[in-house]
């Protein structure tokens, strides 16, 4: 299989500001079209080339691999492999080894973004880049269970951050490279024609490769479980609990750690309430959790709070 794309994308910037060069102080100016505005208009084009190939080599065992190449008009070229080996190990077990490069280019703000007080682009970005391996288990012990294993790793090169640069100015840079592994352990039951069970759990480690300190903020741990009922005809109600854990702070940050949190959402449906019209009634967060998001601890003190309780109810017209 053989592709091929083209893609030009824009970005035309508007300003106006009361503070700054080229602007007298506490009057509100123009400054498109001028050395003043905070991007200068900007585009880019794109073109693409992919080539893949999938081969049943011997019985039971099937290779996909592929290819592609971009080219951006603004920062180069970037070629991006990846591989897929499935085995039909049994009748009911897949095991399949994965393997993936990706990338992501660098936005025009991290490029482009000038006379701003606190952050600058920095136009000789290189884009960021990712390579995981996968090794995955798909079982079904019965026609109504269905489970999934999956071990990975990764390392991203070149991530862009904002680093001080004097001055005041942070100044976006490939500055610094990551890694990690993990898993994540999946179940679907269907327990009866009205009863649907599902979860999930997931681990993972991830360090910065120059300091070996923990990424922060990302969860360590997470787990899911939904349980999905039809208890009579037309109605039926959905749960799900996710629990969030195992989150570090950054090495300079001194700080709690960031506390775990479950939340719980309940969701009641009636179709077919009067004619064409459903009803949908939604908890979130059922138990009114103190469930909070990690800030950065240099610019905003405290973390972020999630929605406390709601309740949401709509009504559903279909034609």
């Amino acid at each position: 299989r053989f592709g091929s794309g083209f893609k030009y994308q824009e970005q035309d910037t508007s300003e106006s500001k009361n503070y700054g060069p080229g602007v007298i102080p506490g009057v509100l100016t123009d400054v498109d079209d001028t050395p003043y505005v905070y991007m200068p208009d900007t585009s880019r084009t794109l073109w693409y080339l992919s080539l893949q190939d999938e081969w049943n080599f011997a019985p039971d065992w099937e290779m996909t691999t592929g290819v592609r190449y971009d080219h951006y008009s603004d920062f180069g070229s970037t070629i991006n492999p990846r591989m897929a080996l499935v085995w039909s190990t049994r009748h009911n077990l897949t095991t399949k080894l994965l393997y993936g490069r990706a990338f992501r280019a660098p936005s025009f703000q991290e490029q482009f973004a000038d006379q701003n007080p606190v952050t600058l682009g920095n136009p000789d970005l290189d884009p960021e880049t990712i390579d995981t391996l996968e090794l995955a288990f798909d079982f079904r012990p019965t026609f109504n269970w269905q489970t999934t294993l999956n071990l990975f790793g990764y390392r991203a090169d070149g991530m862009i951050d904002y680093v001080h640069a004097g001055g005041g100015f942070n100044v976006a840079q490939n500055a610094r490279d990551q890694k990690g592994y993990g898993f994540e352990l999946e179940a679907s039951w269907e327990a009866n024609e009205t009863v649907h069970l599902s979860g999930n759990y997931a681990w993972q480690y991830s360090i910065d490769c120059d300091s070996d300190s923990r990424i922060p903020d990302a969860p360590g741990q997470q787990a899911y479980v939904s349980v999905d009922w039809r208890f009579m005809p037309n109605w039926a109600i959905y749960s799900q609990l996710n629990w969030i854990g195992s989150r570090y702070r950054a090495r300079d940050d001194s700080r709690d750690e960031i506390d775990d949190y479950f939340l719980l959402d309940v969701t009641l449906r009636r179709t077919s309430l009067w004619h064409n019209i459903d009803l949908v009634v939604k908890a979130r967060n059922l138990l009114d959790e103190n469930a909070l998001e990690p800030s950065d601890g240099q610019k905003v003190t405290d973390d972020y709070p999630l929605e406390g309780r709601s309740l949401w109810c709509e009504l559903r017209y279909r034609f």
